[in-house]
């Protein structure tokens, strides 16, 4: 009989970040992680539930990420749950933003299986896919804060993050990152979503 495959889950593994809980502004330390990324330069529905839509371009990293996950399942025997979607804002704008958007992936990830990741989600689509980049970041020092409530008010926790940063004397990136942790479900209000705001502490 076949052992059942332990599926990892990297909100586990990443609680402090994926698990946040509701508190004051804080210093964290991120560590070195691996994403799958896709630069968009598109206006954004901010209705939708849990987390903002792109509206000019496709986000099709998901799609990649599942597919990822079949080919660690079948060749590593490396079950993983998909992570939350993450949005890297450059320019957050009404009328049109640039931002990155991203997923977390596990370290075993390699370009070969980027590679055929890509290809087979291409041809299910008949379409090419956007330009996307397996990355990994190095180990950073951010100031975050949990926001609890409708991510178009964000503002309101990155204000408080700035004013902390001020009072303590850290120089922040301009660039700021939300991760959307409530599921896009209608069945969940507003009042409760909870988003992770951060900003990268420069040197």
């Amino acid at each position: 009989m076949k052992t059942k495959i332990m599926t990892h889950d990297h909100r586990k593994i990443h609680s402090d970040i994926y698990r946040m809980k509701p508190g004051p502004v804080s210093v964290r330390k991120i560590p070195a992680m691996s994403y799958i990324t896709q630069e968009m330069n598109t206006a954004y529905r901010m209705d939708w539930a849990g987390r903002p839509e792109p509206i000019d371009e496709a986000w099709l990293v998901w799609k990649v990420v599942n597919q990822l996950k079949n080919i660690t399942k079948n060749n590593l025997d490396y079950k993983f749950t998909l992570m939350p979607h993450e949005i890297l804002w450059h320019e957050k704008n009404d009328e049109r933003s640039l931002a990155a958007q991203m997923m977390q992936v596990p370290d075993c990830i390699t370009e070969e299986m980027f590679e055929e990741a890509q290809l087979h989600v291409a041809k299910n689509l008949k379409s090419e896919l956007p330009r996307m980049e397996l990355i990994t970041s190095e180990s950073v020092l951010c100031v975050q804060k949990l926001h609890i409530g409708h991510y178009r008010d964000t503002n309101e926790t990155l204000k408080e993050i700035f004013d902390f940063a001020e009072q303590e004397g850290y120089k922040l990136d301009k660039s700021y990152r939300e991760i959307y942790l409530t599921p896009a479900m209608m069945c969940h209000k507003p009042a409760t979503w909870k988003t992770v705001v951060s900003v990268e502490i420069h040197n």
